[in-house]
C-alpha cells in the first residue's frame, strides 16, 4: 500500500485532472484481519529505511543500535537531559536516546516519516514527543535544550549555516553525522565518480556565503532520481547545499564551540564523505 509518493513515470489517473486524495482519503480503510503490531508496520510497504527488532520492514539500517550514538554516549551523559532531536527519519535514535535516559522532542517535516515514527512510538512504548513540522522554522530559545542532534540533516539543508547558527544558540552541545564537500575527489568512494563527472555536485562552482568573520563554501548537490521514491525523506527541494568539509570544522569554534571531537570519519562513504562532530563549550 503506497501512502505516499509520486506518480511514477507511465502511471495514468483514474480521470483527466483528478484531484489528489487527501490523505483522511487514503486512511479511511479498514483492515479485517487479527490485529498485530505487523499491521501499522505494512501500511507503509517499502517506504522503510529502518530494521527494527521483533517486525518486518523493508529497511536494513539498524537504527536501534547505531555505533555513533553509542560513541556519543559514552562521552555525554544524556541521562535526565532535554534533547532536541531534528530528522528523526524513523525513530531509532529516539529510541537509543530514551534508552539512555534523555527527554526527547523530535522534529520530523517528511509525513511519512513521521507517521513512520508514530508506529515506532506504539511499538515500544516511548515517551518521546514527536512534532510534525520544519525545524527550520522553529524559534529556538538559547539554551533551550541540553542536548541537539542533528544527524542526518545538515546535508539536506539549502542554508545549512542558518540551521547552525540556530542550533548553537539553543544547546551548549551538539551532535552533527553529515556528509561534507571534500574537495579531494580521489579520497571518494569509487563508486560516485560517474555522479561526480554528471554534475550531481556543482563542485566547479561552489557559492560562498559570509559566516562569523569567514567566507563558507557551499555546493548544490541535486536529489535527481531519489526524490520519485515513496520513502524518500530528504530536504523539501530538488537540491541541498554541502559545506566544504574544512569550512564546517573551522566554522565550529567560531560559533562558541572550543571542543569539537571527530569520529566515523568516512571520505569512503558510498553516499560522499561523511563524519561526526561532537561540538561542547
Amino acid at each position: 500500500m503506497r501512502l505516499f509518493g509520486r506518480r511514477r513515470s507511465g502511471e495514468r489517473p483514474e480521470r483527466e485532472h483528478a484531484e489528489a486524495p487527501t490523505l483522511d482519503q487514503l486512511l479511511a480503510g479498514f483492515l479485517t484481519v487479527p490485529p498485530s503490531e505487523q499491521n501499522a508496520f505494512d501500511l507503509f510497504g517499502s517506504a522503510w529505511s529502518t530494521a527494527f527488532d521483533g517486525v518486518e520492514t523493508s529497511g536494513g539500517f539498524r537504527g536501534t543500535e547505531d555505533p555513533r550514538l553509542t560513541w556519543l554516549f559514552e562521552r555525554v551523559d544524556v541521562a535526565e537531559k532535554s534533547v532536541l532531536e531534528l530528522g528523526p527519519l524513523e525513530g531509532g535514535h529516539t529510541c537509543m536516546l530514551e534508552r539512555a535516559g534523555a527527554r526527547v522532542l523530535a522534529v520530523e517535516s517528511n509525513r511519512g516519516a513521521f507517521l513512520r515514527c508514530l508506529v515506532v512510538k506504539n511499538h515500544f512504548g516511548l515517551k518521546a514527543k514527536f512534532l510534525l513540522g520544519d525545524f527550520e522554522r522553529m524559534a529556538l530559545e538559547p539554551g533551550a535544550f541540553d542536548l541537539v542532534l542533528a544527524s542526518g540533516v545538515l546535508y539536506h539543508m539549502k542554508d545549512p549555516v542558518a540551521l547552525l547558527r540556530a542550533i548553537a544558540r539553543a544547546a551548549d552541545t551538539l551532535f552533527l553525522w553529515t556528509h561534507c564537500f571534500e574537495p579531494d575527489l580521489s579520497l571518494w568512494h569509487p563508486g560516485l565518480e560517474a555522479p561526480l563527472a554528471q554534475g550531481k555536485w556543482d563542485h566547479a562552482t561552489p557559492q560562498v556565503v559570509e559566516a562569523e568573520g569567514m567566507g563558507v563554501r557551499l555546493v548544490r548537490q541535486r536529489y535527481g532520481e531519489a526524490l520519485g521514491w515513496s520513502g524518500f525523506c530528504g530536504g523539501s527541494d530538488l537540491y541541498s547545499n554541502w559545506i566544504h568539509r574544512e569550512d564546517l570544522l573551522a566554522l565550529m569554534p567560531r560559533l562558541g564551540f572550543d571542543r569539537v571531537e571527530i569520529a566515523f570519519d568516512d571520505r569512503q562513504h558510498p553516499n560522499g564523505p561523511a563524519f561526526c562532530l561532537l561540538c561542547r563549550r
